[in-house]
C-alpha cells in the first residue's frame, strides 16, 4: 500500500472524504441545518444565488421557497446575453440593477437555443443528430427528448410542476407544423397548420392547458389525451398580419402575434417596434378577443420566445402600462408605451445573427419560474 502523506493509510478516498466532511460538520449533514439558519442565509443572497441556493437540496429547497415572498421584490426578469465564443457560460443580464451573472453549464457548443419553458432553455443540435435537451441554468436540472424530425424555433413543456413527467410541444423552424411528443409515445406527432395559407405562430400553457396561435389571430386548444386533437377555442376581432424578415440570404417567415398568460387572463398580442401594438384578452366564456388599451399595474416583457405580463416593475425603479421589448434585430432594449412610442432606451444587449451564435437574439428568462423543478438532489 501507497503510503499516504496525511497519514491515513487503510482508509479509501470514499471512507475518507466522508468521514473529513462529518468532523468538519461535528456529524451533522449539511441538509440538515437549522431552517432559521437557512432562512437567515437564503435572505442575504441576491435572486440567482437564492435560486441556486433553493437547487441543493429538499431542506435548502424548502427553506428558500419559504424564503420566497421576501425575496420577490428582488426577482426581476433578466436578459439571456447571445454569445459566439462562449460553449459552457451562460450570461444574464439585470437591466434594473445593470448586473450580469454569468452561470457555467454543462456544454452547449453546436447547439441552437430553440425555446424556453418554465425556466429551462431547450437546445437543439444543429445538425439535428442529438436530444432535445433543456436544462434549468439555475437549479441545473436536465430534461431529455427524443431528436424531433425537423428542426424547430419554438418548445415548451407542458408540465411546470411534474417537467420528469411532461410532454413537450414545438413549433417547426418554418412555423409550418406543430409537433408534440408525450412520454407514452415512441415518436413525434405532427400536425400541418389547421387552415391552409396560415402558419403556427406561438404556443403556451394556461390552466393546464395548451393552446396555439395563427397568424390569423386564432387560438387553437392542443389535447394531448389518448386522441390528440386540435380545436379551435377562440377568435381576435382583427386578422393579424404577421412578418417576414431577411436572414442568412433568404427570406423566412417570423411571427410578430404571441400569446401571454398571466394569472387568470390569457392574451393574445399583435406587437412590431416602432409600431402601435395591438392588446386583446380573450374572453374565456365568449371565447373573443377583446382590445384593451391598458395594462394597469403591469408592464409586458417581450422577446422573440420569451413573454410575461409582470406586476408593478415600479418597485425595481421600472415603469407600468408599458412594453419592454428585446427586438429579434435590434441590440437595444426598448421600453414603449402603449402607444408604440419609445419611453426609455436600455443596454445594446449585443444582439447577433451569426450562424455560430447558440443564442442568436437576446431573451428574457423569468426566474421566479425556477421553483417549478420536481427532481432536485435529496442528499
Amino acid at each position: 500500500m501507497t503510503k499516504r502523506k496525511d497519514g491515513l493509510e487503510g482508509i479509501d478516498d470514499g471512507a475518507l472524504k466522508k468521514r473529513i466532511t462529518s468532523e468538519k460538520s461535528d456529524g451533522r449533514p449539511w441538509s440538515e441545518l437549522p431552517m432559521d439558519l437557512l432562512g437567515d442565509i437564503s435572505r442575504k443572497l441576491n435572486l440567482v444565488d437564492n435560486l441556486a441556493f433553493g437547487g441543493v437540496c429538499r431542506s435548502w429547497r424548502m427553506s428558500a421557497l419559504a424564503s420566497e415572498g421576501d425575496v420577490n421584490a428582488s426577482q426581476q426578469p433578466l436578459v439571456v446575453l447571445p454569445s459566439i465564443s462562449a460553449d459552457k457560460v451562460l450570461s444574464l443580464y439585470n437591466i434594473f440593477e445593470e448586473n450580469t451573472y454569468q452561470i457555467e453549464l454543462p456544454t452547449f457548443a453546436s447547439k441552437d437555443c430553440c425555446g424556453l419553458s418554465t425556466g429551462y432553455l431547450v437546445f437543439q443540435d444543429r445538425k439535428g443528430q442529438d436530444e432535445l435537451w433543456l436544462i434549468n441554468p439555475i437549479t441545473r436540472h436536465e430534461l431529455k427528448f427524443p431528436t424531433p424530425p425537423t428542426n424547430i424555433s419554438h418548445a415548451t413543456i407542458t408540465s411546470p410542476t411534474t417537467p420528469s413527467d411532461s410532454s413537450i410541444v414545438a413549433l417547426s423552424k418554418d412555423f409550418v407544423h406543430l409537433l408534440f411528443y408525450r412520454p407514452s409515445d415512441d415518436k413525434w406527432t405532427i400536425y400541418k397548420t389547421p387552415e391552409p395559407k396560415c402558419f403556427y405562430a406561438d404556443i403556451i400553457v394556461f390552466k393546464g392547458q395548451v393552446y396555439v396561435l395563427t397568424c390569423n389571430g386564432k387560438i387553437w386548444n392542443l389535447r394531448l389525451q389518448s386522441d390528440a386533437s386540435l380545436t379551435l377555442f377562440a377568435v381576435c376581432d382583427n386578422p393579424v398580419r404577421c412578418s417576414t424578415i431577411l436572414r442568412r440570404f433568404s427570406f423566412q417567415y417570423r411571427p410578430n402575434v404571441f400569446l401571454v398568460a398571466s394569472d387568470n387572463e390569457l392574451m393574445m398580442v399583435n406587437f412590431r417596434v416602432f409600431t402601435r401594438p395591438k392588446i386583446f384578452k380573450v374572453d374565456l366564456e365568449t371565447r373573443k378577443g377583446v382590445v384593451t388599451n391598458s395594462l394597469g399595474d403591469k408592464a409586458l416583457f417581450i422577446a422573440d420566445m420569451s413573454r410575461a405580463l409582470i406586476s408593478n416593475p415600479t418597485k425595481w425603479g421600472g415603469r407600468n402600462n408599458c412594453i419592454y421589448a428585446l427586438d429579434y434585430y435590434l441590440n437595444p432594449i426598448y421600453v414603449l408605451s402603449l402607444e408604440g412610442k419609445i419611453l426609455q432606451t436600455l443596454k445594446d444587449t449585443g444582439s447577433s445573427s451569426c450562424r455560430k451564435c447558440t443564442f442568436y437574439s437576446s431573451y428574457w428568462y423569468f426566474p421566479n419560474k425556477c421553483f417549478h423543478v420536481d427532481s432536485l438532489n435529496e442528499n
